[in-house]
């Protein structure tokens, strides 16, 4: 087991595991949105988002913790209790956040094995 320095939190100390990641700016705004893909979401596991209030994610590596707080959820589920994926959706609105939270995401590929992958059109 290796010991990985880049998480994804919904709960603190709760570690959640991406799917996928895509990026997206709005044509006419120039919006940045991180959305995040989840297949699995353990803070909804077990009663978890009912004990804990879950109104913020956090994005922790070496640097630190980001605080976003989701501007969308998804959710598909296979049946009405098998959850097939989830979707998080986060504005980024400053230069500044916006390399912060790439810094992050390049780290978390690295971890975790992720490699880009040109949109499908």
């Amino acid at each position: 087991m290796r010991l990985v320095s880049v998480s994804v939190q919904f709960i603190k100390g709760l570690d959640e595991e991406l799917g996928g990641i895509s990026l997206r700016k709005g044509r006419n705004s120039g919006t940045k949105t991180v959305v995040l893909l989840f297949e699995r979401v353990q803070a909804m596991e077990k009663g978890r988002s009912f004990i804990n209030k879950i109104e913020t994610l956090n994005l922790c590596d070496e640097e630190g913790e980001i605080k976003v707080t989701p501007n969308g959820m998804k959710f598909q589920f296979v049946d009405d209790d098998n959850l097939s994926q989830a979707e998080c959706s986060f504005e980024v609105t400053s230069d500044e956040a916006w390399e912060r939270v790439m810094r992050f995401l390049h780290r978390y590929a690295d971890a975790y094995g992720f490699e880009f992958q040109a949109p499908k059109i």
